[in-house]
């Protein structure tokens, strides 16, 4: 089956890292690469096109923002898979410190993605979803509970 993977989490949660270290078989989309959501539209719409296996790694705080994924990979029959990074604000913003240039991102922005945040839920469209945390630099997956 056709998977689509929709990362969730704040900026310096580990979604880039988890998703190049565990996902690297799938496509992969992300606006910090492509810079532009027209861009984003059109890998996205050439992965449905060739009904090749995808990741989305943006933040995607609110189900509205995540909607728009899965309402697209549902109609092409994907299955709709979702990881939610532990997202401690103070974690992440540590994280965020030891990037280098365009990387680094402001506390600020990232304490607004924080407060619009909002838990996924199956009730979204999910097929599988997850909660990852890190720990010493290491990934621990689990699976959701509603």
């Amino acid at each position: 089956m056709k998977r689509m993977i929709l990362m969730i989490g704040i900026q310096g949660s580990g979604k880039s890292t988890f998703s190049k270290c565990r996902l690297h078989e799938y496509d992969y989309i992300s606006l910090d690469v492509l810079h532009t959501r027209k861009k984003e539209r059109l890998m996205v719409d050439d992965c449905i096109r060739r009904g090749a296996d995808f990741v989305i790694d943006n933040t995607n705080p609110t189900s509205q923002d995540r909607a728009r994924y899965i309402s697209l990979a549902k109609q092409a029959g994907y299955q709709i898979i979702g990881y939610f990074m532990q997202s401690k604000l103070n974690d992440c913003i540590e994280r965020n410190n030891r990037r280098e240039g365009k990387a680094k991102i402001s506390s600020a922005a990232i304490a607004g993605t924080s407060n619009k945040l909002e838990l996924p839920s199956y009730s979204e469209g999910f097929d599988e979803l997850y909660f990852v945390m890190i720990d010493n630099d290491n990934f621990s997956v689990q699976e959701w509970r509603d």
